[in-house]
């Protein structure tokens, strides 16, 4: 594991993500991996998996603080989970580092005591580097919130991604945050939202993205596929205090966002948009 992630993940217990965010900050500053345009050529402006913990990091410290309050503040505009029982199921769908996932655990544990939750949690990402940092990242969290949990992981696209059957009558959540832009994610959906409509239970499908046509484009297709039909996604202007790696200072930015969440309940043949 990375020491990077290692020593940020020691702030979770005192400073949340919040804490992580800066450390990583602290290590990028000190020697930073490359520049915003050898970043953005290699990885398609961040629409290609990760190859390294140079990438990694730069991607966090770029995208990492904003990606997590835009999911946090779509979950507490979108989604009640006060009376989702005693387990929850979790799936991230293209993961990156995790992001999503840390963000579903504070809020859960905003809703209810942690200590009495046990969450499922499996990540999906083509990225082994992600991956690791993701799960590394995820059980950290875990551990400093009091959840019981189990972890799984998948290391491939989402056109490969087996949608696991957590053989129990939970609830589950999922998570695909700022990849329905990506062209390619938006050609694998089917594989996914076949699997998710065929699934038997209750399943609450929440996806963040940017503002921009390629965001409205993957919503669209993400609707499309679960309901047969297009729905309304709601628009977010986060503000945040960040690291702007192209001017190589903090700031105050506002990140413009679109979120959604679908809700299916498989075993009554109900569906919903919220």
């Amino acid at each position: 594991m990375n020491t990077a992630i290692e020593t940020a993940c020691q702030m979770i217990n005192t400073h949340g993500f919040e804490g992580l965010y800066h450390c990583l900050v602290e290590r990028f500053i000190h020697n930073v991996p490359m520049s915003y345009t050898q970043f953005a050529n290699r990885t398609q402006r961040a629409t290609l998996p990760l190859q390294s913990q140079d990438e990694a990091l730069f991607y966090s410290v770029a995208y990492g603080l904003s990606h997590y309050n835009t999911f946090l503040q779509v979950l507490h505009n979108n989604l009640m989970i006060d009376d989702a029982g005693t387990v929850i199921n979790i799936i991230d769908y293209g993961c990156g580092q995790g992001i999503a996932t840390l963000a579903m655990l504070m809020y859960i544990a905003s809703q209810q005591n942690p200590k009495n939750i046990h969450v499922n949690i499996h990540l999906i990402e083509p990225s082994a580097v992600s991956l690791g940092n993701a799960s590394y990242k995820v059980l950290s969290f875990v551990q400093a919130l009091g959840f019981g949990a189990n972890i799984t992981t998948q290391n491939r696209p989402l056109k490969e991604a087996v949608v696991p059957d957590f053989n129990n009558q939970a609830d589950t959540l999922h998570l695909m945050s700022y990849i329905l832009d990506i062209e390619t994610v938006q050609e694998q959906l089917p594989n996914i939202t076949r699997q998710i409509k065929q699934s038997s239970g209750v399943h609450h499908v929440i996806a963040s993205s940017i503002s921009h046509p390629n965001g409205y484009q993957g919503f669209d297709e993400l609707s499309h596929l679960l309901l047969g039909r297009k729905e309304k996604f709601d628009y977010y202007y986060i503000n945040h205090y960040s690291y702007r790696v192209i001017q190589g200072h903090y700031d105050n930015a506002v990140s413009k966002a679109i979120g959604m969440v679908i809700s299916l309940d498989n075993t009554n043949a109900t569906s919903r948009a919220a």
